[in-house]
């Protein structure tokens, strides 16, 4: 039976925290051959405080990362992890009590070295002028009830070989949150490099966990979001295919062109969303980090 280190990388997010540490301990307790390495990453609330609550589970341990980001606290993360498997979980999830059973079935294949699986919303709908193709925007992630190979997980749910994550490398500290800001890219990167070494990226309907995201459904969340995401992709591509950097500097500004003489006039609301989400992406995409 493989052996899990359950990565949860932190910032300022002490309530959820302590709900996403239950939540754990209550599915798994100690029946599994399993650690929880919470990552601090520089918190200024009372996340410590919190997680000393829990310091008596035996599975628990707990780092402080001062280099601020969320890259640098998934290197710590790796850095730290003594088991065969990393399983990257965002610190504000209920975890499904059969996931790891399916951690089982899944990594007790050799030819599997990364998977992850949905993302659910936590007990709220999701607000209808969102377009389905963007819940991503959102931190949800479902791409149906069948196991299949994919491009594209989400961070807040999946898991690896540590052999794995060892030939990829680190998180690129350029992509990813740091303290408040919106900015992304950091797994699309990681997965990138690691489709690149010739590691099949599986998605697993038996993989779930519950989000808790009632602060991101508003369209202030949504646009901003897309915007860094834009600059984060940007950087992604210049390290990665100049081809695609040029192609998607001329989309850029089509899709901009196209939101202010249709997008910003149409009252279907999906419709209008969708274009200011690309309008939104463009500006970011165009502007870069600056």
């Amino acid at each position: 039976m493989p052996t899990y280190s359950l990565i949860i990388c932190t910032y300022n997010r002490a309530s959820y925290l302590k709900e996403t540490i239950e939540s754990i301990w209550e599915s798994f307790g100690n029946r599994y051959p399993y650690e929880i390495l919470i990552v601090d990453n520089n918190s200024s609330d009372h996340t410590q405080e919190v997680v000393e609550q829990f310091m008596h589970l035996p599975v628990l341990k707990y780092y402080k990362e001062l280099n601020q980001g969320l890259s640098h606290a998934r290197n710590r993360g790796i850095r730290e992890a003594s088991n065969d498997v990393l399983v990257f979980l965002d610190d504000d999830i209920g975890i499904h009590p059969g996931y790891l059973d399916r951690c089982n079935q899944l990594f007790g294949d050799p030819s599997i070295h990364i998977a992850g699986g949905k993302v659910l919303p936590f007990q709220v709908d999701v607000p209808h002028w969102l377009p389905l193709q963007y819940y991503y925007l959102v931190s949800l992630f479902d791409l149906g009830d069948q196991k299949k190979t994919t491009a594209k997980l989400m961070g807040a749910n999946y898991a690896m070989r540590r052999e794995a994550a060892i030939k990829i490398g680190w998180y690129n500290p350029e992509l990813g949150r740091k303290g408040n800001s919106l900015a992304g890219g950091e797994e699309v990167d990681y997965l990138n490099r690691a489709s690149s070494l010739g590691y099949d990226i599986w998605y697993d309907p038996g993989l779930i966990v519950y989000h808790k995201i009632n602060n991101k459904l508003n369209e202030e969340y949504v646009y901003s979001y897309s915007k860094q995401l834009g600059r984060s992709e940007r950087i992604i591509d210049l390290q990665q295919s100049k081809p695609k950097f040029a192609i998607k500097i001329i989309k850029a500004f089509v899709m901009i062109f196209l939101y202010l003489v249709y997008g910003s006039y149409t009252s279907a609301p999906k419709q209008r969303t969708y274009f200011k989400i690309n309008q939104q992406y463009s500006l970011g995409y165009l502007q870069g980090s600056s």
